[in-house]
């Protein structure tokens, strides 16, 4: 490879080929604030990018993992990702909850 522009924003990972994409794995989520003392400061958490920290660890193509529409995430919360879903025996109690969950919302249990 013989692209100057590479030493400019490499990857992270490879050190070989530029960075092209930024992690996008949730390391924080701020929480909502529901009563806010002037317009000003609802415009300010309500803006993009206030909501939720993301990693951003510079990656190129080759090294990033795509997990969606325009999602890519490091090889580290990728592996974090996969660790996310719940095991088999898990699960049905979490269906139990969701639909608990959603009857309530609805106003009553669905037949």
């Amino acid at each position: 490879m013989n692209d100057p522009n590479v030493f400019a924003d490499p990857c992270a990972l490879c050190k070989k080929r530029k960075a092209t994409r930024l992690c996008d794995y949730i390391v924080r989520y701020d929480n909502s604030v529901i009563f806010f003392r002037d317009r000003q400061l609802f415009n300010k958490v309500n803006s993009p990018g206030y909501k939720n920290e993301t990693c951003d660890l510079p990656m190129c193509e080759d090294c990033s993992k795509n997990v969606g529409h325009q999602l890519d995430f490091c090889p580290h919360h990728y592996n974090l990702h996969l660790q996310a879903e719940l095991p088999k025996k898990l699960q049905p109690y979490q269906w139990r909850a969701k639909v608990k969950m959603y009857e309530n919302s609805i106003g009553g249990k669905t037949e």
